[in-house]
């Protein structure tokens, strides 16, 4: 079906199943999902604290009432998908949150996590965008294991542990549609670039967790599961599944060769924009996807640059 704007910056993208973009450094770069099935809904990731507000707003504007979100579910614990956690589950005292179980304790006590985000934006990046990260209560978090499921009302949502650009990332399908919301698994794209069922996307490698096999395998998966269509958390909905893997493979591997050859940090981050923007044919295109994936491009070629450095050390 095709997307239909229902609330400010609410849009439904299949039957059930909401897009909100949570407005993180600009419009169009971040979104979170609202699954609702008969008077029963799940937030599948959450933005930052202060996407909590206008979110609940837009879904009261809806006619989806508070009181029917049983669950919160952070892809993965990354602030810009888990920040906005304990934001909600305060406004949210009926529900749950559901999470790996390897990032449950980073939402019980997200010190750890503002200081390694502090570390690699800095202090006044992670005030302005970040802060304040609120902890949640264990006894409200219940932990889900690959291949298990959560329930909203008669409808099951298999949950999908999707390691590669986190180990402790996970998906939620929404089986109505086979549809995927993938967080990070599935690469980040440019709703300004997407004129096509194959949206320009990038994976999404960030220190200091990225691995290209466990990546791998996590793309092979989805493909191989039937999945119909991707939601990521960084835009736009994907419906060409296998064709955006594969494409999400070859980026990858052109990645990784670019950082075997490159002799710093640096010029990877330059090697990677000029590889990945021949994807586009359109010069105008390529030359509005070097503006805008310039300003992200570093993060990625970190995470890269490290993973070349282990290779480097072991060989």
């Amino acid at each position: 079906m095709p997307e239909r704007k229902v609330a400010d910056r609410l849009a439904l993208i299949a039957e059930g199943l909401y897009r909100f973009d949570t407005g993180y450094l600009r419009a169009g770069h971040t979104a979170c999902y609202i699954v609702v099935n008969n008077g029963h809904a799940a937030i599948v990731d959450c933005g930052v604290t202060a996407t909590a507000e206008p979110l609940l707003g837009a879904l009261e504007q809806t006619g989806i009432s508070l009181d029917s979100i049983e669950w919160v579910v952070p892809t993965h614990v990354h602030l810009d998908h888990a920040g906005g956690a304990g934001a909600l589950m305060k406004m949210l005292p009926h529900a749950k949150l559901g999470v790996h179980p390897s990032g449950k304790d980073h939402l019980v006590d997200p010190s750890r996590l503002e200081t390694g985000v502090r570390a690699l934006y800095g202090d006044a990046f992670f005030e302005r965008e970040y802060a304040p990260v609120t902890p949640v209560s264990e006894d409200r978090i219940v932990t889900f294991d690959d291949n298990t499921s959560l329930t909203l009302g008669s409808l099951a949502l298999p949950i999908m542990h999707t390691p590669g650009h986190a180990w402790h990332q996970l998906g939620v399908i929404d089986p109505r549609s086979q549809t995927l919301m993938a967080g990070d698994a599935f690469g980040a794209g440019y709703p300004e670039l997407a004129k096509t069922d194959q949206p320009m996307l990038v994976p999404v490698t960030p220190p200091p967790q990225f691995n290209p096999e466990a990546y791998r395998k996590t793309l092979d998966r989805i493909v191989r599961e039937g999945i119909q269509q991707v939601a990521p958390g960084h835009f736009p909905l994907i419906r060409d599944v296998p064709a955006a893997a594969a494409r999400l493979e070859a980026m990858m591997d052109e990645g990784l060769e670019a950082a075997l050859q490159a002799d710093s940090c640096e010029a990877l981050e330059q090697a990677l924009l000029d590889r990945w923007s021949k994807w586009l044919a359109d010069p105008e295109q390529r030359a509005l996807f070097e503006q805008l994936y310039g300003k992200d491009i570093w993060l990625t070629a970190e995470g890269v640059w490290r993973w070349r450095c282990k290779q480097k050390e072991a060989s």
